[in-house]
């Protein structure tokens, strides 16, 4: 099999398709999303709480963790 058999197989398999685009303008909703500020959820602080605990519980974590980043 060559590259010719292979296309006049996939062009019998897979009809074409009709090219419609997006159906509307999707930068407008972006710049919104963008300009919004991050919010922070209740997951997110308590990660956050739980890994400065865990730094001031075991203080000799802190240098493998900084050695990693």
């Amino acid at each position: 099999m060559n590259d010719e058999r292979l296309g006049q197989l996939l062009r019998r398999a897979l009809p074409p398709t009709q090219d419609s685009g997006p159906r509307r303008d999707l930068w407008s909703s972006l710049e919104e999303r963008l300009d919004e500020r991050a919010r922070w959820s209740l997951i997110d602080a308590g990660l956050g709480i739980a890994a400065a605990l865990a730094l001031v519980i075991f203080p000799e974590w802190l240098l493998p963790l900084v050695y990693h980043m």
